[in-house]
């Protein structure tokens, strides 16, 4: 078996899906993945990034003025 290789949003690298964390945007939410919908990889050296909000709003095409609760929703993933 071949181990899936994945993209981390923020800086485009690949990593094996073992190492990234993967999360969803979901009703105004970002969340760990539930197993339904669409889905994004994030490496665990872009966590503390200052483009990971911007990025993650791009790839989930969500409006700016939600950024702020994005934001929010992040904070409460990784502490």
């Amino acid at each position: 078996m071949s181990n899936p290789i994945r993209m981390c949003v923020v800086c485009r690298e690949r990593f094996a899906q073992k190492q990234l964390i993967r999360l969803q945007y979901k009703d105004l939410k970002l969340s760990y993945f539930d197993g339904q919908g669409r889905s994004f990889y994030v490496c665990k050296h872009c966590q503390s990034s200052p483009k990971l909000v911007n990025c993650i709003a791009k790839v989930c095409k969500i409006d700016k003025r939600y950024k702020e609760i994005l934001h929010e929703s992040l904070k409460e993933i990784f502490i």
